[in-house]
C-alpha cells in the first residue's frame, strides 16, 4: 500500500472524535476552572514528559515503517513513509496528549465529592464485599509482582497490536485506535460523573495485609501512581482498553488472542488485587469496551458508505 494512499486530505472519523475530546473536554475544564485551569507548574497542564513521549513514538514509528518497507528511495521516501505513519496514528497521539494533560491535575481539582461510598455499597450489594478484601488471602510477593506487570501492560499491548496490524489489516488497525479513543471519552465522562479514588485509597482500614513485591511491584506502581489521576476509577479503563485489545486481536488471529489472553485476564485481576478498583468498575470497563467497539464499527461503516457514494457520483460524472 503506497504512502500516498495512507495520507489523505479528508477528515476521518477518528480525527473528529479526537478533536471532540480535545476541544469539548478542554472547553469544559476551562469553563469549570477558569484561568486556574491554565496554570502551569512542574506538575501541571503541559508537563514536558507528556509531550516528549508521543514525539518519541512518532520517531519510532517513522523508523519502524521505513524498516518494514519504504515506497520511495533516499530521504524523500523515508519522509513520505514517516508522514503516512504520523497521519494514521495522529488521532490517537493527539488524544493521548490531551488525556494525560487533562486528567493528571485538572480532573482531580475540578470534580465534585468522591463517590467511593456508592461504589463500595454496590460491590457489597452484588458480592457481599469489594473483591480486594477477600483477595488479601492470596497476597504473596511473587503474585504481587506478576500482577503489577500485568497491570503495566495496558501501556504496552495497545501500541504493540496497532503496529502489528498496521500493514496486515488497515480496517482493524483503525477500529482498534478509534475504539480506544472512544473508550477514553466514555471513561473520562465516567470520571466526571462518578469521581472516586478506589478502595486502597478510600478505605485503607479494610485491609490487614500490606501489598509488597519482591522486585517489580514498587517501581511499577510508583511510576504509575505518579502519572495517574487521583480520581479515575469508574469505569476501569485498564479493563476497557485491554478488553478492546483482546477482541480486536481475536478478530485477526485466534492464536494471537490465545497467546495474550493470560496477560489480559491478569490485567483484569490486577485492578482488584492491587486495590485500584471496585468490582463495579470492572463491570463498567467491560461495558465501556463493548460500547466503544460497537460505536467504532458503526462509525467506520458510516464513513465507508459516504465514501462509496462519493466514488459512485464521481464515476458517474
Amino acid at each position: 500500500m503506497s504512502s500516498s494512499s495512507l495520507v489523505s486530505d479528508r477528515v476521518r472519523v477518528e480525527d473528529a472524535v479526537a478533536a471532540f475530546f480535545l476541544f469539548g473536554f478542554g472547553g469544559w475544564i476551562l469553563l469549570r476552572g477558569g484561568s486556574a485551569a491554565l496554570h502551569v507548574d512542574e506538575e501541571g497542564f503541559w508537563d514536558i514528559s507528556v509531550l516528549l513521549a508521543p514525539l518519541a513514538i512518532l520517531v519510532f514509528l517513522g523508523a519502524f515503517r521505513y524498516a518494514l518497507g519504504k515506497n520511495g528511495t533516499g530521504l524523500v521516501g523515508v519522509l513520505a513513509d514517516s508522514a503516512g505513519v504520523i497521519r494514521d496514528f495522529l488521532p490517537f497521539l493527539v488524544f493521548s496528549v490531551a488525556y494525560e494533560s487533562f486528567r493528571t491535575q485538572l480532573i482531580g481539582s475540578l470534580l465534585g465529592p468522591d463517590r467511593d461510598g456508592d461504589l463500595l455499597r454496590l460491590d457489597r450489594l452484588l458480592l457481599g464485599d469489594t473483591p480486594s478484601v477477600p483477595m488479601e488471602r492470596w497476597v504473596t510477593p511473587w503474585l504481587t509482582d506478576t500482577l503489577a506487570i500485568c497491570y503495566f501492560l495496558h501501556l504496552v499491548l495497545p501500541p504493540a497490536l496497532a503496529i502489528w496490524l498496521y500493514r496486515r489489516d488497515r480496517r482493524l488497525f483503525r477500529l482498534l485506535l478509534l475504539a480506544i479513543v472512544l473508550a477514553g471519552c466514555l471513561g473520562s465522562t465516567g470520571y466526571v460523573v462518578v469521581p472516586a479514588t478506589g478502595p486502597g485509597v478510600a478505605y485503607p482500614r479494610l485491609f490487614r495485609v500490606e501489598l509488597a513485591g519482591a522486585f517489580f511491584y514498587e517501581p511499577i506502581t510508583g511510576l504509575l501512581d505518579a502519572a495517574r489521576a487521583p480520581r479515575d476509577v469508574f469505569p476501569s479503563l485498564h479493563v476497557a482498553i485491554s478488553s478492546i485489545v483482546l477482541w480486536v486481536a481475536a478478530r485477526r488471529s485466534r492464536r494471537l488472542a490465545a497467546a495474550i489472553s493470560p496477560l489480559i485476564v491478569g490485567n483484569w485481576v490486577s485492578t482488584l488485587y492491587l486495590r485500584y478498583h471496585y468490582a463495579i468498575d470492572v463491570l463498567a470497563g467491560w461495558a465501556t469496551a463493548g460500547l466503544a467497539l460497537l460505536l467504532a464499527d458503526r462509525l467506520l461503516a458510516w464513513e465507508e458508505r459516504i465514501l462509496s457514494r462519493r466514488r459512485m457520483r464521481a464515476a458517474g460524472t
